[in-house]
């Protein structure tokens, strides 16, 4: 059913604007916190409940991104040894 195709691509395409201003707006705030930059955050997950959707799918790439630079950093502790640490 080629209409379906379309029309989950057209709901994706906000989806993802709300994800990348999700992403965006953490990461000024992440960057350099400021009660500016925490009120728009917070102003913007008010206008919409898909926007805390994708503030939620962005802080959870985000901790996925982290777990992937952290596992390889462990492990490579775990082979020294306790005392090479």
């Amino acid at each position: 059913m080629p209409w379906r195709t379309a029309m989950a691509r057209s709901a994706s395409v906000p989806a993802q604007a709300a994800v990348d201003t999700a992403w965006a707006l953490f990461c000024r705030l992440h960057d350099a916190p400021s009660r500016e930059r925490a009120d728009q955050l917070v102003q913007w997950l008010g206008q919409n409940p898909r926007h805390v959707r994708a503030f939620d799918e962005a802080l959870t790439l985000w901790v996925l991104a982290g777990a992937a630079l952290v596992k390889p950093v462990r492990e490579e502790a775990q082979r020294r040894g306790p005392d090479r640490q």
